[in-house]
């Protein structure tokens, strides 16, 4: 009679359904992350005063961090753009083939090509070029659109800060602004001096301090999105540079288009309480459902 061996409480399988485990709650735990971080101005509108302004600024500056912790994915993507794109879907063989076993034959082709470049990375041998343009950029080619992002990404942010600080302005030219006869302190460290009238803009002061912090949290969500899992879960072996070049901007346009044209209507408004935890509440959604449909399993 042969006795069971015993059970190891670190054997190696229990390590890997560990591992395992983990890596497949990485987008989980990132989200909550990211939800943590958005509470901060959530709270700082409800419980501190936080003013539009602030909310504003806050949401740009985190354009920037988004922009920050896109180049190290530009510079660690392994992926090609052949292995980027979905599986051929039956409809579009269909309608370049007009048959269904020409479509098939298609399919077939594609997948055989997305298999033969998968097998060639994972050997470390080059991958072919399909046509004049090539899959798989060596590490030169991946730093030039690292800085090729770096330089137009920066004069897109750079436009789009210049925007955000002028809307009190604006609001003002348009009879958006209340008068007073006293001084009322500036939020912009470089604000002039206006003589003994001023005007208050429902957009608020920035309150840097407040800025500062939930920048800082919003930093660390997004950092933890890249470790936990464009490093966690290896999203970086079939992310394509080229493709993660681009990856930041229909996020910041949809994302901020929106919240522009609710600053404005919040400002025609007042800025009452409700209208900017109407915001907050809004752009935190928004990202979390970007978010969850970008790093879905």
């Amino acid at each position: 009679m042969t006795a069971a061996s015993p059970t190891t409480p670190t054997s190696p399988t229990t390590l890997g359904r560990a591992f395992d485990l983990y890596r497949r709650t990485a987008t989980s735990r990132s989200a909550l992350v990211l939800v943590v971080a958005n509470a901060i101005p959530l709270i700082g509108v409800l419980f501190f005063g936080w003013s539009l302004l602030t909310i504003l600024v806050l949401f740009w500056i985190e354009n920037g961090i988004v922009g920050f912790w896109n180049i190290p994915r530009i510079l660690l993507a392994r992926g090609t753009i052949l292995q980027a794109l979905a599986d051929m879907p039956i409809d579009a063989a269909m309608n370049a083939t007009g048959n269904a076993r020409a479509a098939a034959e298609l399919r077939a082709r594609w997948q055989e090509a997305q298999g033969r470049l998968a097998m060639q990375e994972s050997a470390g041998r080059p991958v072919m070029p399909v046509g004049s343009m090539p899959l798989n950029l060596g590490g030169i080619g991946r730093a030039g659109m690292a800085l090729f992002f770096l330089v137009h990404y920066g004069m897109f942010w750079a436009v789009h800060g210049i925007f955000v600080f002028a809307l009190p302005s604006f609001m003002s030219f348009g009879g958006g602004a209340a008068c007073f006869d006293e001084g009322i302190s500036g939020g912009l460290p470089f604000a002039p001096g206006l003589g003994d009238t001023f005007c208050a803009s429902p957009f608020g002061e920035v309150v840097w301090s407040n800025v500062w912090l939930a920048a800082g949290a919003l930093f660390l969500s997004h950092g933890a999105s890249f470790f936990l899992n464009y490093l966690g879960k290896r999203e970086y072996l079939t992310a394509s540079a080229a493709k993660q070049m681009f990856a930041p901007y229909s996020r910041v346009v949809m994302l901020h288009l929106t919240i522009i044209f609710g600053a404005f209507i919040i400002a025609f408004l007042g800025a009452p309480i409700g209208a900017l935890l109407v915001l907050v509440v809004l752009k935190t959604a928004f990202d979390l459902g970007l978010h969850l449909r970008e790093h879905r399993a």
